[in-house]
């Protein structure tokens, strides 16, 4: 953060400003309520879980009579409310489902539809179609690569593309083609509640405007743009996704499930590429990368997460809300970003984010419990207010220019571990400990520090133990109730054992570092004020009196100088 504030400070020198906008207030660390969006008005239900009984009308496509008056395509039109069991195979045909507000169930046997100037399956008007794949077949609905097949009220792009409701269900296979751009579309809602699917596309794979809703099943998507989609951004009551269930594999050229406005996730099993992956550097602002993405706010409380991106893995512009779940991010980006609030709950939680430029980052980050592991290029955890949206990793860092002393970073429990490159925690603007056990394995270079804020950093609970670089150190603040001891060591080397004893020898803690440092900070509720201790850090050995709550002197916030270095403690007592 320090270092983000020296570039603007220089940059504004260079343009002869003589002064800096904004305020730098004081953000309460304590606790705060996330306000999210309203989703009352979401339909989070899904119908239709079952198969459609195959004894429906039958069609043999191979000798069906058909309409040729379409674009010189073969034409069969569903006018009428009923199930319809397609079996066969036909080239250059399209199937018109033009029913009015009637309900339709197209069943799917072993059907092979192929449209090369057009959808396969084009829902013209309906109240709502289901498609079924019978059980123990395989269907397959493809359309070409450019179109002659219009419709003056719609834009069709689809190998399947509907106007209506549109479900997808069964035992069997369903594999879609879009060889022109999406593989399917609904204008209104899309349901997938059972059954394989397999969608490859040049352009989105599953696209739903009002929302896409997954039960069950297995799906896999293979396209060159976003793999899930909704994208209704007029109404603030659509525009949703809602896994449920299910298992989601999915490779995207872009965004791997992209929400307008909500994306809730309870208990499905997703594994998500998007843009190569996080080997993959970001080579423009103007494309977007991300595993997860919502316009409003994110609600992950169940399931299993394999992320691999090269944007940020879990984005959201409002809010992120994890209360469940595994987690496994690598991110060419940031592992989680939430543009205002980002809060992680319930000891079931566990995250992983095992590659990222910023490890977690938020407006004002709530951790109340789980297991976090962040391994993180620059800082580990970052509560920062602004937009870090843009995703172009070429502009790092501080990308966004986020604000000072505007974010909040709360930990009052969970098992949190940090290894960054630059600093651990970072917040603009106030941090509080109140529970947990935080371990920070930062680099002994540069301006990099274990602990980062703007006005206050209080701990008052919990076990923290970090190391890492010393020029640029800052201890926890003064107004901290908990003992905090923080030591200058010199430089020592990774794998060296950090332990704290007592005045009789009993051990308080012990750590082996993984990286090399210079610099301990240790607090733990068995540093009473008014004892002594002993610190020995790889050949650093410090006898410490502690005369107050906090020991070691460092940067006091903002932009501090820097500490001397040494082979024993800076004592004192701040």
């Amino acid at each position: 953060m320090r270092k983000l504030i020296c570039i603007m400070i220089i940059t504004l020198l260079l343009l002869c400003s003589c002064g800096q906008s904004g305020t730098d207030g004081d953000t309460s660390a304590g606790d705060y309520t996330i306000s999210k969006a309203d989703t009352s008005g979401m339909d989070f239900s899904v119908s239709d879980s079952g198969e459609i009984d195959a004894n429906g009308t039958p069609i043999d496509l191979s000798t069906a009579k058909f309409d040729s008056s379409l674009s010189g395509i073969s034409a069969y039109a569903v006018t009428r409310a009923g199930t319809y069991t397609l079996t066969g195979t036909k080239n250059d045909a399209m199937i018109i489902v033009d029913a009015d507000k009637a309900e339709v169930n197209l069943v799917l046997s072993g059907a092979e539809i192929n449209n090369s100037k057009g959808p396969a399956i084009y829902v013209r008007s309906a109240k709502k179609v289901t498609l079924s794949a019978a059980k123990g077949t395989t269907s397959t609905l493809s359309d070409g690569s450019s179109y002659s097949v219009t419709d003056s009220d719609s834009t069709l792009d689809a190998a399947v593309f509907s106007k209506a409701d549109i479900t997808l269900n069964g035992g069997g296979t369903l594999i879609l083609n879009g060889n022109y751009k999406h593989g399917i579309v609904s204008k209104d809602d899309l349901i997938i509640s059972s059954g394989t699917v397999k969608v490859t596309s040049k352009n989105v794979g599953i696209c739903g405007k009002d929302c896409v809703k997954i039960d069950s099943g297995s799906i896999t998507v293979n396209a060159d743009s976003d793999g899930i989609r909704s994208d209704n951004e007029e109404d603030s009551s659509k525009g949703y996704i809602y896994l449920n269930g299910g298992t989601l594999n999915i490779t995207a050229g872009n965004d791997g499930v992209q929400a307008a406005t909500v994306l809730k996730a309870d208990n499905v099993n997703l594994t998500l590429n998007t843009g190569k992956g996080s080997a993959n550097s970001l080579s423009s602002a103007s494309e977007s990368y991300k595993g997860l993405k919502a316009g409003s706010d994110i609600y992950l409380s169940g399931g299993s997460f394999n992320i691999d991106s090269t944007d940020d893995c879990i984005h959201s512009n409002g809010t992120i809300t994890v209360s469940g779940g595994t987690y496994t991010l690598s991110s060419g980006d940031d592992g989680i970003h939430a543009d205002t609030d980002l809060e992680i709950s319930e000891n079931a939680t566990k995250i992983s984010i095992t590659k990222s430029y910023e490890g977690i980052e938020a407006t004002n980050i709530n951790i109340k419990g789980g297991t976090v592991s962040v391994v993180a290029s620059d800082d580990g955890l970052n509560a920062a207010g602004g937009d870090n949206s843009s995703g172009d990793a070429q502009m790092r860092p501080g990308k966004g220019l986020f604000s000072s002393s505007t974010g909040t970073l709360n930990i009052s429990g969970g098992d949190i571990y940090i290894e960054m490159g630059g600093d651990g925690i970072d917040a603009n603007g106030s941090m509080s400990i109140t529970g947990g056990t935080i371990t920070v394995n930062g680099a002994n270079s540069g301006d990099t520090s274990i602990l980062d804020y703007d006005t206050t950093g209080a701990i008052s609970g919990g076990t923290f133990i970090g190391t890492g670089a010393s020029g640029m150190a800052q201890n926890f603040s003064t107004d901290s109730t908990q003992g905090v001891i923080m030591v200058m060591t010199g430089t020592q080397s990774a794998g060296s054992t950090v332990k704290l004893t007592d005045s009789s020898n009993k051990e308080l803690l012990t750590y082996t570092a993984k990286r090399d440092f210079s610099c301990v900070i240790i607090s733990s509720s068995d540093i009473e004020s008014g004892k002594t201790y002993t610190l020995t850090a790889g050949s650093s050995t410090t006898s410490i009196t502690m005369d107050g709550t906090v020991y070691g002197s460092g940067n006091s916030g903002g932009m501090g100088g820097p500490v001397g270095m040494g082979g024993g403690g800076m004592g004192g007592r701040r």
